[in-house]
């Protein structure tokens, strides 16, 4: 990554929880504008005759004509009913497309063991191992290792995992070695995220055949990998288009 300067490729850490840090914020956007949020509510987009024609949320049809679809890649076609023919390119690469995990194993010791917010660790089972004392304000010594594209780690058992974590943070880290391990718990996201290995379908672009219909994700063809960045650039591309449509 080159830049004007250093800072250009700065790592950050956000201090505080992520949906606090912008779902949070775009609810009270929405709504302070005469929007609506509805949560843990299933929609079905119907299309008809090239177009969007209305959404069905919860047995309540609603007429609209615009839609963006903000669904990961293996939620797209449940997303859609009614005449797919156009789109069934997209769908087809959408199923195609390999989802890889993410297991994150959160440790907590007696005592502090990490001066430092982060610390990469190369060659290693776990990639990265935070402190979520110093990032979060925590009164307890809680460190959380993860591992992207961890097929493999995402086999083993809980107690593997914590055992795995544990040696490698005491390997790593001089502060560690004399401390107890109070406690661990596991977290797997079996499709956290989607697979950039060669032989991958492409990934879409914001725009449909379907009139009214945009995609919006980490997923969609932004020149970024599956991360907030790249969601956020394909949700600024999608409102644009339904803007300008």
């Amino acid at each position: 990554m080159f830049g004007r300067d250093r800072t250009d490729a700065s790592l950050a850490m956000p201090l505080v929880p992520l949906h606090e840090m912008y779902a949070l914020p775009a609810r009270r956007y929405v709504e302070s504008r005469g929007g609506e949020v509805r949560l843990h509510a299933l929609a079905r987009v119907h299309v008809a005759d090239g177009e969007v024609a209305a959404i069905d949320v919860r047995g309540e049809r609603i007429a609209c004509r615009r839609v963006v679809a903000a669904v990961p890649w293996f939620g797209l076609r449940a997303l859609l009913a009614g005449d797919l023919e156009p789109m069934e390119p997209i769908i087809a690469n959408a199923e195609r497309l390999e989802s890889k995990p993410i297991v994150t194993v959160n440790l907590w010791y007696d005592r502090t063991v990490m001066d430092d917010l982060f610390v990469g660790l190369p060659g290693r089972a776990m990639q990265w191992v935070f402190d979520k004392r110093q990032a979060f304000g925590e009164r307890a010594s809680h460190l959380s290792l993860v591992s992207s594209g961890a097929d493999a780690l995402a086999a083993l058992d809980n107690p593997a995992l914590i055992d795995l974590a544990s040696r490698e943070v005491a390997a790593s880290i001089p502060g560690a070695r004399g401390a107890t391990l109070l406690r661990g718990t596991v977290i797997r996201e079996k499709r956290a995220t989607f697979s950039l290995a060669p032989g991958q379908p492409p990934r879409p672009a914001t725009a449909t055949p379907i009139r009214g219909l945009v995609l919006a994700g980490d997923w969609i063809d932004t020149g970024l990998p599956g991360t907030i960045e790249s969601a956020a650039l394909a949700g600024h591309r999608a409102a644009e288009q339904l803007v300008n449509w």
